[in-house]
């Protein structure tokens, strides 16, 4: 029998990784602006000599190595990805269930007044999923988007009277 496979320890694993890093973290560096960019032209260089090696000689040998280098490329992609088709479902309820939650206490376009953002998962949901944000003259919602996995239930902070939406009070 096969081992389970840890979906968190995998890039791109989570719903998470797919909303906050996206095609960033393919390297296995969200947000970090690509810092293996020497090695993969190295690599690039050594496929492309190889290849010019292999082409004059053997053809199918190099066909042969493209193919079984794709491999675990396209079984990451096809099957194991947060976003692979088997994945889809459960990423599309996880953002549905958050906004939804979301628009349902601080309905916009609406008196909402956002305090607080943390660059995390819920950030771009919030910014980009409703990027309006009229002027709102009088009392309005007070939100604070904080870090958080997403489904993470917003909340009212008894203290601040803010309402809170990621990892709250």
């Amino acid at each position: 029998m096969a081992a389970p496979v840890d979906h968190d320890a995998l890039v791109l694993g989570t719903p998470e990784s797919i909303v906050l890093d996206g095609a960033n973290a393919v390297m296995g560096d969200p947000r970090a602006h690509f810092p293996r960019a020497g090695l993969s032209l190295g690599l690039s260089a050594a496929m492309l000599v190889l290849g010019v090696l292999f082409l004059r000689r053997r053809p199918r040998w190099l066909a042969l190595l493209l193919a079984a280098s794709m491999l675990p490329g396209l079984w990451q992609v096809v099957a194991v990805r947060a976003d692979a088709v088997p994945h889809r479902g459960e990423l599309a309820r996880a953002v549905r269930r958050t906004l939804d939650d979301v628009q349902a206490k601080a309905p916009w376009p609406g008196p909402v007044r956002v305090v607080r953002e943390d660059d995390d998962v819920l950030f771009p949901l919030v910014r980009y999923a409703v990027p309006t944000r009229p002027p709102v003259s009088g009392p309005a919602v007070e939100l604070e988007v904080r870090a958080g996995p997403l489904g993470a239930p917003c909340g009212l902070d008894p203290v601040s009277g803010h309402l809170v939406c990621g990892a709250g009070p």
